[in-house]
């Protein structure tokens, strides 16, 4: 029986050369460890106090009226699929 080669992912290629990439600028990275370390958490705590804030601003441009509205929407539609599914299920027996 002959194996046939599967074909390798781009997808791949991109992980290995992320993984390269990351070696590479790890050994010659300018900094220590520890500061490195250290900027990449005040990188991140500032990245997250950012994203709270922008989703704060997001939340109060949009009206309470209009989120109301979209969670009565999603109410009905859910409601209307499980009426849908009951009758299917009840005109799917036999009496």
């Amino acid at each position: 029986m002959e194996q046939k080669e599967r074909p390798v992912s781009a997808l791949w290629y991109v992980f290995g050369g992320a993984a390269a990439g990351a070696v590479l600028g790890v050994l010659f990275a300018p900094k220590k460890g520890s500061e490195l370390r250290g900027d990449l958490y005040e990188w991140g705590r500032s990245s997250r106090e950012s994203g709270r804030e922008f989703m704060s601003k997001l939340r109060s441009m949009v009206p309470l009226r209009v989120r109301a509205a979209a969670a009565l929407g999603a109410m009905k539609a859910g409601g209307a699929e499980a009426i849908r599914e009951a009758q299917a299920s009840f005109d799917g027996k036999d009496h």
